[in-house]
C-alpha cells in the first residue's frame, strides 16, 4: 500500500500543541509556519525527514500533503487532533512572546 513520509501524531515538542512553551517562537514564525503548504518535523531533520503531523492536523487540506493523500486515496491514520489548536489564530497568539514573560524569552533546541 502506497504511503507518505509523515508522523502519525504530534511529537511531544510540536509547536503547533495546545501545551508547547507559550511565546517559543514568537508569532511571526509562527505565522510564517502556517503559511507554508508543508512542514517537516523539527524533529526529523538530521535523518529521514517527515512531515508533521501537527502541521497537517491544523491545516488539513491546506497541507500539500494532506490534500496529496486524499486526491490519491492514501489513508493518513493521523491522530491527536484534541492535542492541537483548533485555529491559526489560537495558535498564533500562543506564540506570541510577552517581553515581561521570562519564560517566553527561553529558546528551545
Amino acid at each position: 500500500m502506497l504511503s507518505l513520509p509523515n508522523l502519525q501524531k504530534p511529537c511531544k515538542d510540536c509547536p503547533f500543541r495546545k501545551d508547547t512553551l507559550r511565546g517559543w517562537l514568537g508569532a511571526t514564525k509562527m505565522e510564517e509556519i502556517l503559511n507554508h503548504k508543508a512542514f517537516v518535523c523539527h524533529k526529523t531533520l538530521n535523518i529521514t525527514r517527515l512531515q508533521c503531523a501537527g502541521h497537517m492536523l491544523m491545516l488539513g487540506d491546506s497541507n500539500d500533503f494532506v490534500d496529496l493523500a486524499h486526491r490519491m486515496n492514501i489513508p493518513l491514520s493521523l491522530s491527536g487532533s484534541e492535542l492541537i489548536f483548533q485555529t491559526k489564530e489560537e495558535c498564533i497568539k500562543h506564540h506570541e512572546r510577552n517581553e515581561n514573560d521570562q519564560s517566553s524569552r527561553l529558546s528551545r533546541g
